[in-house]
């Protein structure tokens, strides 16, 4: 990779290069010409407005000076074809110096024929043998024509052209072996991240979530290096996720039909003539078959949350009677629920799938509040939303293991029957509270108790 990114680089500065001499030499005869046309016309205008100007006869110094910079020469004739002023008469080059009064004359005739009121053409001179540019104009002075003609070379003397190879030629060599060395540098820096990029990408492939992408180099690629680490550090929880996922639910499912074909297997041999035997093993087999149903529920119902299938139906309804309402579903169990909430609240949400948010922490409160100590509901108000928070007073959740809690079958007490809950509870909450857009979350202080909480909006 490092090989063609210096390739690339050396094959751009060989096409700049190539442009560059295009422009230098191929092309700087013609531009030399029309910068010439130009710069001629510009200085017959300057030199009109001087004319037309009052100090017009004393001004022949200043005139001189400007077309000596330009390397030009000029001479004014009045309308007679008598030369009034010669610009730079000791320039033997000029080729106004050879023009006769005749050809002046038809010079003037040719202005005074023109709409434009000037004239302009190139020429190659046999006695300077070179190119040169003729231009004519005329202006006003005092209310007399007078006529301002200009010379100027245009073609580039041949040693000039030669110095300008030579130099382009010296000038290319230094670039392209400066190029050569920058473009080999830059090459192995832009390269050498995204190589062993590549490394660990093909190894993240093959299955080995270990690897990391280091991050060095320019800041798109520290960016993607982050990137691509945290999808790494993400595959890696989903492996270990999926095998725990395996593992819990082969054993959740693997468990209750190996007992309900065990206690099957028990009444066709042996309490089959025995009703109170029969009785006690058709109990266990029900139980088996509840727990089952409870954990293919939860299962169904978590992937549908989190698959977003699930419309999420929000009305408006009372905040008091709909923790009554949930709190009645646990009037047989032996334990005491406190409720402190206004009876006045109105909320806004899916009634129907908070209830099942609150349903979920009571019966994970229940299993650590003891039956001595009461469960405690309180809401609290935040002006435009109410936070509903469910208290035990048991053992807590020790602060390494709160980050866990939400995810599928983690149990923070192994020793719990299994029949006590299918490890989907909290995870369920989490995908409910996140498809309605209310914020969930636990306080817990180790051998204090936790509390658990989540979010309505108000509407009143």
């Amino acid at each position: 990779m490092a090989f063609r990114i210096w390739i690339y680089f050396l094959a751009l500065t060989a096409l700049m290069l190539v442009f560059m001499w295009m422009l230098q030499i191929s092309f700087i005869g013609p531009y030399y010409e029309m910068n010439r046309s130009q710069t001629t016309k510009i200085k017959a205008e300057e030199i009109g407005k001087i004319i037309e100007s009052d100090s017009f006869l004393e001004s022949e110094s200043q005139l001189i000076k400007s077309l000596a910079s330009e390397n030009m020469c000029g001479a004014i004739y009045n309308s007679k074809g008598i030369m009034v002023m010669r610009v730079n008469s000791k320039n033997s080059s000029c080729h106004l110096a050879n023009l006769s009064r005749f050809t002046i004359s038809e010079y003037i005739s040719i202005i005074d024929n023109s709409s434009s009121r000037d004239f302009s053409l190139k020429f190659t001179s046999e006695i300077f043998e070179q190119g040169l540019y003729f231009y004519g104009k005329e202006a006003i002075h005092m209310e007399e024509p007078y006529y301002l003609f200009l010379n100027s070379p245009i073609k580039l003397l041949d040693s000039t052209v030669f110095v300008l190879k030579r130099q382009f030629g010296l000038l290319a060599i230094s670039v392209f072996s400066i190029a050569t060395f920058i473009a080999f540098v830059l090459s192995k820096r832009l390269s050498s991240p995204i190589s062993n990029m590549t490394e660990s990408a093909e190894k993240l492939a093959q299955g080995d979530f270990s690897v990391t992408f280091d991050s060095y180099g320019y800041n798109e690629i520290v960016a993607l290096s982050k990137s691509l680490n945290y999808a790494t550090e993400e595959f890696r929880k989903t492996d270990a996720l999926r095998r725990d996922l395996v593992a819990n639910v082969s054993h959740d499912i693997k468990t209750p039909l190996t007992m309900i074909k065990a206690y099957t297997e028990m009444i066709q041999d042996i309490s089959g003539d025995d009703k109170e035997k029969r009785e006690k093993h058709l109990q266990v087999i029900l139980d088996e078959t509840n727990h089952l149903e409870r954990l293919v529920n939860d299962m169904l119902t978590l992937s549908k949350y989190e698959s977003n299938v699930l419309t999420v139906n929000e009305t408006d309804f009372n905040l008091k009677d709909h923790i009554d309402t949930v709190v009645q579903l646990f009037q047989f169990e032996d334990f005491h629920i406190d409720i402190e909430v206004d009876k006045t609240i109105i909320v806004r949400s899916d009634e129907v799938k908070m209830g099942q948010v609150l349903y979920n922490y009571i019966s994970n409160a229940k299993k650590y509040a003891g039956k001595d100590k009461p469960i405690h509901i309180k809401v609290i108000d935040l002006d435009d939303k109410v936070m509903i928070t469910v208290r035990d007073f048991g053992s807590g959740i020790k602060p390494d293991t709160l980050k866990n809690i939400w995810d599928r079958y983690y149990k923070i007490d192994k020793n719990f029957s299994r029949k006590d809950s299918t490890g989907l509870g909290l995870s369920i909450v989490k995908a409910i509270c996140e498809a309605c857009h209310n914020e969930y979350g636990v306080d817990s202080i180790e051998g204090k108790g936790s509390s658990f909480f989540y979010t309505l909006r108000k509407t009143s």
